[in-house]
């Protein structure tokens, strides 16, 4: 009996204490089948986002059922957050295997929730409750504050002359500035992006792009995507650091890693345009198109363009017709006047419709498209196709595509002319046919019109 309660007290004395935590594993799986433009990393990020949501909820259950949360009033998203903040991811499986032609990624996630710290955290909930509403009424004022930058970042994005927020909405006080500041310091990823952007545009702070930069670091060191696109803005032009387009681009790398579509586009750009390192007409497709997964119009338009030329892509000019269709349906007129020359030609896979042809082309037109204007002041006066002759409208459209002397227009490979030139000729010819009655009324349609614009935004090329 000795010898077996020596064995006892050694082993006591010499065993790890984890093994007598308390500690609760849990496991979650989530399977994804892959579509036609999906790729593998696309799989493995949803699988493992819906893995963890999966454990997150069996532990906030787990944790709400061994503790006394109940008593502290909290909600079912808050236990949550709390699960989240006790719990440790420890083991990732993963399989792949093909189904029914297609391929399906399985990840398996195993994570631990700890009593001990459970019990740690939730007595010290209990005992400052008047921190705990403190921190909690600062978060919701820094929410506010996200909101509020959030409008004023959509303005600065917008056109000069086509800004819809007042100014006055956006401004931050001197209070909002500490508030920030104060969980900026703490830690706070998002105070953080939001300081530097504040001291970026010099809005409650005098403009001051060292700063920015400082606290886009440290906001883009804890995986802030939208701070490392910021950053990428400031390396790219040349603020607060000397202009460095190669680190430009690895800061637009991290962050359209993390999913930011501005910085998917904006890093396509780069390739496309081989600045900060070499051209690479596959990777510019690759990230156009991940950015137009996401709803950018102008990379659903030059994803478009890719596919029709076979530019870092195959050939394909259906796929490029659904990604203009997107960009139209989002008020795009470079993409409606294209749509209007698929539905004209036809072929390739895309059926010949003369009505849809005409729709779209004076969507584009009505926005000030002047190769939509030209193309449907030349249907007009030439007709057929579907199209009635109409002497009034050819020279209404006819007139206005003549204003863009700038323009050159494309009449055959490597050659290009004057688009004001070409509809001055239709002008002379119309004049000459016209009656007095038809160019009075033709004239007066001109001084009357004013372009419908239903889209905007700057283009992804500007600054460049």
């Amino acid at each position: 009996m000795r010898t077996i309660s020596f064995i006892i007290l050694l082993s006591a004395l010499v065993l790890p204490t984890v093994a007598f935590a308390e500690m609760q594993t849990i496991s979650a799986t989530h399977t994804y089948i892959l579509g036609d433009h999906d790729s593998k990393d696309d799989a493995r990020q949803r699988c493992d986002l819906e893995a963890k949501r999966k454990i997150l909820e069996q532990a906030g259950v787990y944790i709400e059922s061994v503790s006394e949360v109940k008593n502290l009033d909290l909600t079912k998203d808050k236990i949550t957050s709390f699960a989240a903040a006790v719990m440790q991811v420890k083991d990732t499986k993963e399989d792949v295997s093909f189904k029914q032609g297609h391929m399906t990624l399985t990840l398996k996630l195993t994570a631990q929730v700890d009593l001990v710290e459970v019990r740690k955290q939730l007595a010290a909930r209990q005992l400052d409750a008047g921190v705990r509403d403190t921190v909690a009424a600062q978060q919701d004022r820094l929410k506010y504050l996200e909101a509020r930058l959030e409008a004023m970042q959509q303005q600065e994005k917008q056109a000069p002359g086509q800004r819809t927020i007042s100014t006055a909405n956006v401004i931050f006080t001197a209070a909002d500035v500490q508030m920030v500041r104060t969980q900026a310091a703490r830690g706070d990823r998002e105070a953080q992006a939001m300081l530097g952007n504040l001291y970026h545009m010099g809005n409650g702070v005098p403009q001051d792009y060292v700063q920015a930069r400082q606290w886009y670091e440290r906001a883009a060191a804890q995986g802030h995507a939208v701070a490392q696109g910021n950053l990428a803005v400031m390396y790219r032009v040349g603020q607060g650091v000397p202009q460095d387009h190669g680190k430009a681009r690895q800061w637009y790398e991290k962050a359209a890693a993390l999913g930011n579509g501005e910085a998917q586009a904006r890093l396509a750009v780069m390739y496309h345009m081989g600045q900060g390192g070499p051209q690479d007409y596959a990777q510019a497709a690759y990230w156009f198109e991940k950015a137009a997964i996401q709803g950018g119009v102008e990379a659903q338009v030059i994803i478009g363009n890719l596919y029709v030329e076979g530019k870092g892509v195959s050939q394909d000019y259906v796929k490029a017709r659904q990604w203009y269709e997107k960009a139209a349906a989002q008020g795009n007129d470079t993409a409606q006047y294209y749509l209007g020359l698929f539905y004209n030609n036809g072929g390739e896979g895309i059926q010949q419709d003369y009505v849809q042809a005409m729709q779209w082309s004076e969507k584009a037109a009505a926005q000030g498209n002047p190769f939509a204007q030209a193309a449907l002041g030349s249907r007009y006066y030439f007709g057929g196709d579907g199209v009635a002759k109409d002497y009034v409208r050819s020279y209404l459209w006819s007139s206005l595509a003549a204003r863009n002397e700038g323009v050159q227009l494309p009449v055959a490979e490597g050659v290009q002319v004057p688009l004001g030139s070409v509809m001055q000729s239709i002008l002379v010819r119309l004049e000459g046919t016209m009656t007095p009655q038809q160019l009075q009324e033709a004239r007066q349609l001109v001084r009357d019109w004013r372009p419908k614009k239903e889209n905007t935004r700057p283009s992804l090329f500007s600054g460049f």
